[in-house]
């Protein structure tokens, strides 16, 4: 049986979609970043030899360059919707590493991880829910697979372990590293970030709370706490839930707060896969029971 079905579902449309907004947003930057603008990275690319045929960005220039970041936006798509899944899923892989290849420079903790989440998402069936694949396998009925179902299975569930893998070792990882300085020790480590002016959009509405001492030692050890413990934390049920919460409300602080929005979306989506099946599920029919009360009431109104 294949677990994680429906959070490897919200995952995969999360990361297509920042695999294509990311790069639809930067359409105007794409040239100086990545393309024939982009020769003062030459000394940072050439630092490192990587395979040669994730050299597509460096090898192309001009039009041919667009059809290629274009197609990266199309592939990204695909992958949100879910049309040819692990096809899509594999080709947005290999030209977001070709991105990376072409400029390390603009690589972050996000993009690292999310690169690693989809290699493993290529040996998943993230397709099976909420999918244009699974609406056309509705229609059309089920094909004979080409493997055995217990090697797909197996595959599925083995590649969704060694994500939860990465994201227990991002988190204590993290942890481990935050305890060894003194700042965060000392319970001040939020404050620096939030006075710079990259890591600060809302300063001057939100300077009373950064100013405020119990806050940002309350926002520090609880970073250093939940990070610590979420392995733990993941063993029962009721803790569970209450790491998901506090650890998915930690992602969206530094990404509007912090204006980190990329890596907190990342890091989200991956966490979507510890939510159960059955949660999953049940959240969906309380949805489809909203609407289908609501519907029953506009009809009477009528």
């Amino acid at each position: 049986e294949k677990h994680s079905t429906y959070g490897l579902a919200v995952t995969r449309m999360i990361l297509g979609f920042i695999v294509a907004s990311q790069l639809a947003v930067n359409w105007s930057d794409r040239s100086y970043t990545w393309g024939d603008g982009a020769g003062w990275t030459q000394t940072v690319r050439s630092a490192k030899t990587w395979p040669a045929f994730l050299g597509l960005f460096k090898q192309v220039s001009g039009p041919a360059f667009d059809v290629a970041y274009l197609v990266t936006i199309i592939f990204g798509i695909l992958m949100m919707i879910g049309l040819y899944t692990r096809a899509s899923t594999f080709m947005t892989l290999f030209l977001w590493m070709s991105l990376y290849v072409a400029n390390p420079f603009v690589g972050s903790g996000g993009d690292a991880v999310l690169r690693m989440v989809m290699l493993y998402m290529c040996f998943v069936d993230a397709g099976q829910h909420w999918s244009v694949d699974a609406r056309l396998r509705g229609r059309r009925g089920e094909i004979r697979p080409l493997m055995p179902v217990w090697f797909t299975a197996t595959l599925h569930n083995l590649a969704t372990i060694l994500i939860i893998h990465q994201v227990v070792m991002v988190y204590v990882g993290s942890a481990f590293w935050k305890v060894q300085s003194e700042v965060w020790k000392g319970g001040t480590a939020v404050y620096y970030p939030l006075q710079t002016q990259a890591y600060s959009p809302w300063h001057d509405w939100l300077h009373p709370i950064y100013a405020n001492g119990p806050i940002i030692a309350g926002a520090t050890y609880t970073a250093i706490v939940v990070q610590l413990f979420f392995p733990v934390l993941l063993i029962y049920r009721p803790t569970r839930v209450v790491a998901l919460i506090m650890i998915t409300g930690m992602h969206l602080g530094i990404g509007i707060f912090m204006g980190i929005l990329y890596f907190s979306l990342v890091m989200i989506a991956v966490d979507m896969i510890l939510v159960s099946d059955r949660s999953w599920t049940r959240a969906f029919d309380w949805v489809q029971a909203q609407r289908r009360r609501r519907a029953r009431s506009a009809a009477r109104d009528v």
